[in-house]
């Protein structure tokens, strides 16, 4: 963790014009900081480990190919994606992430959730 009272996040997503967007909302957020950022579940637990972040925002297309957890991460997990199918919902849940954010409400539903002290609840 870094000694900033920023909370960190990392971004991992399968699309680089995503992850751009993202990234470029994530560093206007006050009080948060980016500090990497994944296309792959391998790239992301790399990053992790050498970033140790507060949050990991990853895309729910990422969590089809394999088990990964917010435990695992050791991180807050905010999933964001573009389908709102009530399966994403659940699996979001049972792998401990702390919120759902589609991607068409990403620039007014993120900012709120990234926050060390925000109250997160997973929601659809």
């Amino acid at each position: 963790m870094h000694a900033s009272a920023e909370t960190t996040v990392v971004l991992a997503d399968p699309t680089g014009i995503a992850r751009a967007a993202l990234a470029m909302l994530v560093s206007e957020t006050p009080g948060v900081e980016l500090v990497g950022e994944a296309a792959t579940l391998d790239e992301l637990r790399a990053v992790i480990r050498d970033a140790h972040p507060d949050v990991v925002v990853i895309d729910d297309r990422l969590l089809r190919y394999d088990a990964v957890t917010a435990d695992e991460l050791g991180a807050r997990l905010v999933v964001t994606g573009v389908d709102d199918d009530p399966a994403y919902l659940a699996r979001a849940r049972r792998i401990g992430a702390e919120a759902w954010v589609p991607k068409e409400c990403a620039d007014a539903l993120l900012p709120d959730v990234l926050p060390r002290e925000a109250p997160v609840t997973l929601t659809a």
